[in-house]
């Protein structure tokens, strides 16, 4: 079963996605969440998750900042960016730079 932490600074939008998803018919589990990049990456550091849902733009530090700061320490989870922008192109130009493999 994989591990799965969610990073989103808008309580609603984090809440909905580990209620309305069936995590447990994708064969994961929720160990986490967190409401900014910050606090996010302490919380990956810690719980070494398999995959990682997080928002581009939050407080304190973003997600392509956050991703960054887990992979040049090592960080092996899988990323899954999420963004209610009309322009994705901040993500996307970044998001090749910290080895996502698809958007």
């Amino acid at each position: 079963m994989d591990r799965v932490v969610v990073v989103e600074d808008e309580t609603m939008a984090r809440k909905g996605i580990i209620l309305t998803i069936d995590w447990s018919a994708l064969d994961c589990v929720i160990v986490g969440e967190a409401a900014n990049g910050e606090e996010g990456a302490e919380l990956v550091k810690r719980l070494s998750p398999d995959l990682v849902v997080t928002d581009v733009k939050m407080p304190r530090m973003d997600g392509v900042e956050m991703i960054t700061k887990l992979r040049a320490e090592g960080c092996q989870a899988r990323f899954i960016i999420l963004t209610a922008y009309s322009d994705f192109k901040y993500a996307r130009v970044h998001c090749v730079l910290v080895s996502v493999i698809t958007f």
